[in-house]
């Protein structure tokens, strides 16, 4: 692919969605997007080429987004991922955790406290991961496996992040049996790299380069 200059990222809110980098584009169409009702505005970004050619590489080798999959009843233990820190998508997280306890009663929920904020958390194995620190989707999978000795789970997460999270699980010995997941991106939050799919991509194509916040400021991420 020959990226000229500008390296003009686009994010095109049309049907199907287009995600274009220079001259090159992706399109996703609405069958193949997990189900949701949010509406994303059209957003464009400037990235210096080695960025554009980053993202490029990591849109060619990533699966973007899951759906949901893998049976409930397998599962021996629930562990749900936060996605920043706002309380719109944790508390669908919050919701998708406690309808999978809802149908089976006593599976364990290992919950990230964003989603568990909020909760009275005195029922019998339900557990709040928390930190002082930010936590990464590393520290939580960790931190959960010193909470159960379970290693059958159902994960809960956000579509675009779950692929990560479901990585990150196998790799530390979780038998991961299934996906829960919500759609959504949390408009208002604090974190620029989750408010927006594009904003998320671009992040993620740099999370080995520099943190979120890193990322968010070099490339006025909004």
């Amino acid at each position: 692919m020959k990226v000229t200059r500008p390296n003009k990222i686009v994010f095109t809110q049309s049907h199907p969605l287009k995600l274009q980098i220079g001259a090159d584009s992706l399109h996703f169409k609405r069958a193949d997007l997990p189900l949701s009702n949010q509406v994303f505005t059209s957003r464009s970004y400037l990235l210096p080429r080695s960025s554009a050619l980053r993202l490029k590489a990591y849109l060619d080798e990533t699966k973007l987004f899951l759906k949901p999959f893998g049976m409930l009843d397998e599962a021996d233990v629930v562990l749900a991922f936060s996605f920043g820190d706002a309380p719109t998508v944790n508390q669908h997280l919050q919701q998708i955790a406690l309808s999978c306890r809802k149908d089976k009663p006593l599976l364990p929920l290992l919950l990230q406290q964003e989603i568990a904020d909020g909760m009275v958390l005195n029922n019998r194995d339900i557990y709040h991961i928390k930190a002082t620190e930010y936590q990464t989707t590393t520290d939580v999978a960790v931190a959960a496996l010193s909470l159960t000795p379970k290693r059958k789970v159902m994960i809960v997460a956000q579509a675009w992040h779950a692929q990560r999270c479901i990585d990150t699980c196998k790799s530390l010995g979780w038998d991961v049996i299934g996906l829960r997941c919500s759609n959504l991106f949390p408009k208002d939050d604090p974190q620029p790299w989750v408010r927006h799919p594009l904003n998320w991509v671009i992040k993620e194509s740099h999370r080995e380069q520099a943190a979120g916040h890193e990322i968010s400021e070099q490339f006025q991420l909004i």
